[in-house]
């Protein structure tokens, strides 16, 4: 058996339901080298389902690799404006305070 990897997922919405995952956040191991779209087909989520990947709080894509330890996001269409939205207003309001 080749090495693996654990990573932390956390789904939004109803990926929770479609993913058979009852859970918003759960650990998953995975095979060293995979890449977040393997993760999707572990899942059984088509591509189109997931709008918005965050790999450690980055953006992320299907071909952005995995590494042990890492948390990836997973969000579908319905939650993904808001979810970006509420992260640049979070952003911007850290990074605009004064000293």
């Amino acid at each position: 058996m080749g090495a693996t990897i654990r990573i932390i997922v956390l789904l939004g919405g109803h990926l929770r339901k479609e993913a058979g995952e009852g859970r918003q956040e759960f650990e998953l191991e995975l095979a060293s080298g995979s890449q977040v779209e393997d993760l999707l087909s572990r899942l059984g989520l088509p591509p189109d389902r997931v709008k918005m990947i965050m790999v450690n709080g980055r953006g992320a894509t299907l071909n952005t690799p995995t590494a042990d330890g890492d948390r990836v996001a997973l969000f579908p269409p319905e939650l993904s404006f808001n979810t970006f939205v509420s992260l640049s207003f979070r952003k911007e309001s850290v990074g605009g305070r004064r000293k």
